[in-house]
């Protein structure tokens, strides 16, 4: 009785064990590398420690300790300011990328809402860069290719891409380049929504949508030209729809061998579905000349395969 009892507590130890590291991690906080060039990692919290190697930008990363050594630099004239942290490569259950321990410079990092929770934040690794006259608008760590106009809600200067990624954008890189250096810039979002038919048929319906649109346009402020593009808030955009449209709770009855009753809600007396399809960037620039140029680019969510 005595050994089962005993081989019951290493066995507790054991799951504990295991178990402790993934929590820590999973409730660590993580970063964005936001240095257009990589940022250094040190085998020191100084200037002056040996470079053990380079995070590249968009890589997330853990942070293990903020040592609370200040660190004050300029770059191209703009001052960074920050603490040195300790920090590792995330990495999830089902990545194999190598892991990398050091110390960086916290002025070039950006903090993330939550963990990224899909596989393939950990998997993709290409980048993608559209080219304007103006400027380059680059994401990091995902992939997107040239997209077609998919609703009436079209702008003159809008650029249509389609995400390969699978999931909302959220807490993503982005980096806008102007090509002249004495234009600004400022950048701006929103998510474009749609009302669907519920059980819409495209092959009996001419009309694809009850409504669609989408909300003002909130500012995403920029550092060094760079920012985390926010996860969706899904049942706060929805909230706000249901109230500005006047939707109205309702069940729909569904008939055959796996039929039965779906909770949903009704516009203008219809069933519908509320979906986010796209999200919208708005890119202002401000010219040394006086003139204000303004861009759109729209891009189609996958959210799977």
């Amino acid at each position: 009785m005595k050994n089962h009892y005993l081989i019951l507590v290493v066995l507790m130890l054991s799951t504990h064990a295991k178990l402790w590291p993934q929590q820590q991690e999973k409730d660590s906080t993580i970063y964005t590398v936001a240095a257009k060039n990589g940022l250094s990692v040190r085998s020191a919290p100084s200037i002056s420690g040996e470079k053990i190697g380079k995070f590249p930008p968009g890589e997330y990363v853990v942070l293990l300790e903020d040592t609370g050594s200040y660190l004050s630099l300029v770059d191209n004239g703009v001052p960074v300011n920050g603490n040195w942290f300790k920090v590792k490569t995330m990495r999830n259950s089902w990545d194999t990328k190598p892991i990398l321990t050091g110390y960086v410079f916290s002025g070039y990092l950006l903090k993330n809402e939550s963990k990224p929770y899909n596989p393939s934040d950990a998997l993709t690794t290409a980048n993608t860069t559209l080219k304007f006259e103006h400027f380059d608008l680059s994401f990091y760590f995902y992939e997107t290719e040239t997209g077609s106009e998919t609703s009436p809600i079209v702008k003159q200067d809008t650029v249509f891409v389609s995400e390969d990624v699978f999931n909302d954008l959220g807490d993503r890189l982005l980096y806008i380049e102007p090509k002249e250096s004495t234009t600004s810039i400022a950048l701006f979002y929103t998510f474009k929504e749609s009302i669907w038919e519920y059980n819409f048929d495209a092959t009996t319906s001419k009309e694809k949508y009850a409504w669609e649109g989408y909300g003002p346009f909130k500012e995403l402020p920029l550092t060094r030209n760079m920012a985390l593009f926010p996860k969706i808030a899904y049942e706060k955009v929805e909230t706000s729809r249901e109230v500005n449209l006047k939707l109205k709770d309702t069940l729909v009855h569904y008939p055959g061998e796996m039929g039965g009753t779906t909770a949903t809600m009704s516009y203008q007396g219809r069933p519908l579905v509320h979906f986010i399809a796209d999200a919208l960037l708005k890119i202002v620039l401000h010219h040394s000349n006086g003139t204000t140029e303004i861009k759109y680019v729209n891009i189609t969510l996958s959210y799977g395969c």
